[in-house]
């Protein structure tokens, strides 16, 4: 009888062995999915070669200060690097040459907030859109493996990575968060050290706050990025306040959404009823933030689109779906999973901002104006910031719905245009302000700069939207022209009809 009992506990526990092992490798293989790791990978097979040197006739090119274009001039290029700029610049005999005539030569474009996850054919839509830099606000290590394959040949954006955000949760609750989420999960000073350490080992170029950081931790961070000089970017998360953000070694801001939570929290909590009483805080309190932002040497980016997208998705997704770039989005990030995690998922059943289908028209306008309130409140912040001097940086937050990577830079462009700025200050947030920042020698057409270029047919300097009427784009000693950044194209949205198990929406007459 016992060994009958002892045969049926030992079956009974392989049973629920194999049932686990088959689950984990079911949600590991739906959010390698959802992460877009299993999504043909495009190949355009350009038969581009490397050239060592090279020159641009005849063009006219973005002064350092950003604010004027210099006419007919000369660069040059030697292994990757401007080294001459001017219209009476000796160019070395039987060098390639490249002619701009009536064309616009500025520095690449930055996004300084998006998320790569495992969706290699980002890397395409980035360069296609010239977006020559990005700032990967949590790199996984495969997105460290992109970056050190980039820096060879492989066709890509210079990555800059700033390593899986920390977060503070339960034993359980932590683990499953840190598997789903790529959160580095921390309860002590101790493991955000070692968790440091380990980062900067591993060679990332920052590390970053999430909103769900406990004030301890947050404590520990900061103290653990200077001590490992390292910076510190990201959230302000939702157990401290702006005197914990000026206190500490944080030098940039994720979003201007941020100071919005950190006023509301201020403020005690806003809602319909209170939201013009909200609106005046925040006006009362806009230029003390700004100020003390300059003071203290903090950065901030932007993604003012994605925050006024918020309530566009939630009144009328089928048409933010139908307008967006759908079929270049990687479908597994679109598509989502049962699995899904927070932030993820685009398309009407996985969609986070979607209001649910049981809440009625009441509480559907009362979370309306809950959102517009929130947007506003990001504008009125934002004003305060240009005029008060802060550093802005553009980014988008691509990959969160419903920013496709690469087209969404521009979106976000004629946003900032449409809040106030002007093309010479959105240029410089996409190209010099950011360059500065993450010290990548980037940013300006000047000798000793990284030759990371956007050749373009109008001038941006007119009209930002010229940003996206682009001939040309150079990184370093690799040129892509119009044919070869379409065929990028091509090639990522063939990969992804391939891939796509959902049919995407698609705009009215589309």
């Amino acid at each position: 009888m016992r060994k009958w009992i002892v045969r049926i506990v030992l079956g009974v526990a392989a049973v629920m062995m194999v049932g686990a092992v088959s689950s984990y490798l079911f949600i590991d293989r739906e959010l390698t999915r959802m992460y877009g790791g299993l999504t043909e990978v495009a190949d355009p097979a350009l038969s581009k070669e490397s050239m060592d040197s090279y020159a641009i006739f005849h063009v006219n090119v973005l002064a350092p200060e950003g604010d004027r274009f210099l006419p007919d001039q000369i660069v040059t290029i030697r292994d990757g690097e401007i080294r001459s700029v001017g219209n009476s610049t000796t160019v070395p005999r039987g060098i390639p040459s490249l002619v701009g005539r009536d064309m616009y030569l500025v520095p690449g474009f930055t996004d300084s907030h998006v998320h790569l996850w495992e969706s290699e054919n980002d890397l395409l839509l980035y360069v296609a859109n010239g977006v020559t830099q990005v700032r990967d606000m949590n790199s996984l290590p495969v997105n460290l493996r992109w970056r050190d394959e980039i820096e060879g040949s492989r066709i890509g954006p210079d990555i800059f990575a700033v390593a899986p955000q920390f977060a503070t949760f339960g034993p359980m609750e932590g683990a499953f968060v840190g598997w789903v989420q790529h959160k580095t999960i921390v309860r002590t000073a101790e493991q955000v050290d070692k968790a440091v350490q380990d980062y900067v080992a591993k060679g990332y170029d920052a590390l970053k706050a999430s909103s769900y950081l406990d004030r301890e931790g947050y404590i520990a961070l900061s103290a653990a990025a200077a001590k490992h000089d390292i910076p510190l970017v990201g959230h302000l998360p939702v157990a401290t306040g702006l005197e914990d953000l000026w206190a500490s070694h944080q030098s940039e801001v994720a979003h201007v959404e941020e100071f919005v939570k950190a006023l509301d929290r201020e403020f005690g909590g806003y809602g319909a009823d209170t939201a013009e009483d909200f609106l005046t805080f925040v006006r009362e309190r806009s230029e003390d933030v700004a100020d003390q932002m300059i003071a203290h040497d903090i950065s901030v980016t932007s993604t003012l689109e994605l925050i006024d997208s918020f309530q566009r998705q939630k009144s009328d997704l089928q048409t933010e779906l139908g307008a967006a770039k759908l079929v270049y989005e990687n479908p597994g990030i679109a598509e989502g999973t049962v699995i899904t995690s927070r932030g993820m998922g685009w398309l009407p059943d996985v969609n986070i901002y979607r209001w649910p289908d049981q809440w009625d028209d009441d509480r559907k306008a009362r979370s309306r104006l809950y959102w517009q309130t929130y947007a506003e409140a990001q504008h009125i912040l934002f004003e305060a910031f240009m005029a008060r001097g802060v550093a802005i940086m553009t980014g988008t937050d691509a990959n969160v719905p419903v920013r496709v990577p690469g087209f969404s830079l521009h979106e976000e462009m004629a946003a900032l245009q449409a809040a106030g700025m002007s093309p010479a200050q959105i240029l410089a947030s996409a190209t010099s302000v950011p360059g500065d920042f993450m010290g990548t020698s980037t940013g300006q057409v000047r000798p000793g700069q990284k030759a990371n270029l956007v050749l373009l047919r109008e001038n941006p300097l007119e009209d930002i939207g010229a940003t996206d009427a682009i001939e040309m784009v150079i990184i370093g000693g690799s040129v892509f022209n119009r044919k070869d950044l379409d065929q990028m194209l091509d090639t990522v949205k063939a990969a992804n009809d391939a891939s796509r198990t959902v049919p995407i929406p698609v705009a009215e007459g589309g």
